[in-house]
């Protein structure tokens, strides 16, 4: 067995004993064990086993996260649940805004899941969920501290899960979320995760995934907020697409 990382370099090895192997399902060939504190973090590997002498192998992928990671919002970003008085304010004043939209706040009616749609939603009566999987840039600055690729993966799994799509169809045509769903293809709006916009002379980052809830044990939560973080204390936050503030107060139940 190996350990992969996404470079081709080879982290740990070792060896499972001799055994014969019966033909059968769900076999028992051993135990990896591998300590991981010069595993380099917030990478994806590749656990790969194979027959020695062999082409035979299988592989699964699998990530590493650090134990602990700064997930605190730098003084010159203001981080809030709704655009409010004081994100206003803030942004009015040329600052950054973080807007956590809690899920159930958020003005959708669009079932997202991790799993893909079964079937079709005309055939099942719009059964949930409504969404094929994500889309993303991983080349994008906002994931350089974030493993990610292109489309859905199993790190995914835990920041899709309870999350909430915003419809964005009202926004400008050029607007393109960081994070957008695939919608079902009876409706194709465009959906939204993660965007970020100019609002009032102000750079707004708005995101309808929970980054904010029981982040020492939701280490996947926490590096994504750590890396969206670091992303917007940089020069690099610098959206170039401008909407109002009722446009984004609009996302939202009870605006």
């Amino acid at each position: 067995w190996k350990l992969v990382g996404d470079d081709g370099r080879c982290a740990a090895s070792g060896k499972l004993p001799a055994c014969d192997v019966p033909i059968d399902n769900g076999t028992r060939l051993g135990t990896v064990t591998v300590a991981l504190k010069d595993v380099p973090p917030a990478r994806r590997y590749r656990l790969v086993v194979g027959l020695e002498g062999t082409p035979f192998e299988n592989d699964w992928d699998l990530w590493v996260f650090a134990d602990r990671v700064d997930a605190a919002a730098p003084e010159e970003i203001v981080v809030g649940n709704r655009l409010d008085a004081k994100s206003e304010a803030a942004l009015r004043a040329g600052k950054k805004v973080l807007l956590l939209a809690r899920p159930g706040d958020v003005a959708s009616d669009v079932k997202i899941g991790f799993s893909s749609i079964f079937w079709n939603t005309a055939w099942t009566r719009g059964q949930a969920p409504h969404t094929l999987g994500i889309l993303c840039d991983p080349k994008h600055p906002v994931f350089a501290d974030f493993p990610t690729e292109g489309h859905s993966n199993w790190q995914w799994w835990e920041l899709i899960h309870g999350s909430a799509a915003m419809i964005l169809d009202r926004m400008p045509p050029k607007l393109r979320p960081l994070v957008q769903p695939i919608d079902t293809w009876f409706e194709s709006r465009r959906l939204g995760l993660l965007f970020e916009v100019r609002v009032a002379g102000g750079r707004l980052m708005v995101c309808s995934m929970d980054l904010a809830s029981d982040l020492d044990h939701r280490v996947v939560a926490r590096q994504l907020r750590h890396s969206l973080l670091q992303y917007m204390a940089s020069e690099r936050f610098n959206p170039s697409i401008e909407v109002s503030g009722d446009a984004i107060r609009a996302l939202l139940r009870g605006e």
